[in-house]
This record gives structure tokens, C-alpha cells and sequence, in this order.
């Protein structure tokens, strides 16, 4: 007996890379005219660099069911909370990477002068910074999609190793959206530009 005929797209199945933007929070998003997986995204949007592991976007939904005696399945069923995340792992060794990582704080610069030793310093903030995230990717078309969180914030536990020759020395974070989820969108080009 033959096997059935396949019953999905296999140009569907895509698989790839994609890069992470941060920016302040509520920065307008880019257009698809603007950004895409072989442009820089403009500023202030600024590129997370390399990464461990890529980039991981995460929806939990906790859910109620509404039951009523006369049926065995739900009459309705409505979401009591919905956690969207991202995780990274910042591969790049940056004082940016290590105060995205770790929640936010302020970053200094001293330029060096005669007797002074230039220097990059980050102070942790007690309060989380709230950034906006970008994620570009490829499509099914083989051309962008833009996937856009106004607000999010480092919230997750991060562990860095400091040892010889162990590993790269990498940040991992999650990113936890502070926004409604009608404030985020995913845009995906369907024809190049003419």
C-alpha cells in the first residue's frame, strides 16, 4: 500500500539565523523598506551581536476553562495571563551585552588623557530598564520578517563563567514583555520592492 500524499508545503519549512536589535523603549519600529537580514537597522536601534544561541521567543498562556455541567468540553476558554519572552545569549563580552544582560544601568566613558587610564564603567540599576526588541528573520518567501516588542525587560537569572579555557564567556538573558500583546507585531514581506 502506497503512503499518503503529503499534506503540507515543504517551502514552508524555513530554517535560519535571526538578528536581535535593541532600542530604547517604545522606538518606533522599522519599516520592511528600511530593514531586512542583510541591512543594518538604523539608529538607535543597535544590534545585540553575536550570540550563543541564537535567538528563542517563548508564549506561555495560562488559561481558564468555563464548564458547565450538561458538556464534557469548555463552553468557553479565556487567558488569566500570557508571558511572552525572549531568551539570548549574548556571545560578545560588551559592557552594553553585560547591562543588557543583567537589567540595565548606566554606562560611563573616560577618555584617556595624559595619567589617566581611559576606562568603560557600568552601574547596575536597582530599577529594571525597559527596552524594545527587534528580531529579523527570513520567511517562507525567502525574504524579512520583522517581529517588534515595544517593551521588555531583562528580568530572567543570568550566570556567566569566568574559568581557563572552560567556554566562551557568554551572557544569557530573558527578556519578558511589559506590553499588551496588541502592541507587538510580526511583518512579513510577501514581495521584494520595486
Amino acid at each position: 500500500m502506497a503512503s499518503p500524499a503529503p499534506n503540507g508545503t515543504a517551502t514552508n519549512v524555513v530554517v535560519g539565523f535571526a538578528n536581535l536589535y535593541i532600542a530604547p523603549a517604545n522606538t518606533t519600529a522599522p519599516t520592511l523598506a528600511t530593514t531586512g537580514v542583510g541591512t543594518t537597522v538604523a539608529t538607535p536601534w543597535v544590534p545585540a551581536g553575536f550570540t550563543e544561541t541564537g535567538v528563542t521567543i517563548n508564549m506561555d498562556r495560562k488559561t481558564s476553562s468555563i464548564m458547565v455541567e450538561e458538556l464534557s468540553s469548555p463552553v468557553g476558554v479565556y487567558a488569566d495571563t500570557s508571558d511572552l519572552t525572549i531568551d539570548i545569549s549574548f556571545a560578545e563580552d560588551t559592557v552594553a551585552n553585560i547591562a543588557n544582560a543583567y537589567g540595565g544601568g548606566t554606562i560611563s566613558v573616560v577618555t584617556p588623557t595624559t595619567g589617566v587610564a581611559g576606562s568603560t564603567t557600568l552601574t547596575l540599576a536597582d530599577a529594571l530598564e525597559t527596552l524594545a526588541l527587534l528580531v529579523v528573520a527570513r520567511n517562507t518567501f525567502d525574504l524579512d520578517r520583522l517581529i517588534y516588542i515595544p517593551e521588555m525587560v531583562s528580568a530572567g537569572k543570568v550566570k556567566t563563567q569566568y574559568q581557563r579555557a572552560k567556554a566562551a564567556r557568554s551572557y544569557p538573558a530573558t527578556f519578558t514583555a511589559i506590553c499588551p500583546l496588541s502592541a507587538i507585531t510580526v511583518t512579513d514581506a510577501t514581495a521584494a520592492a520595486s
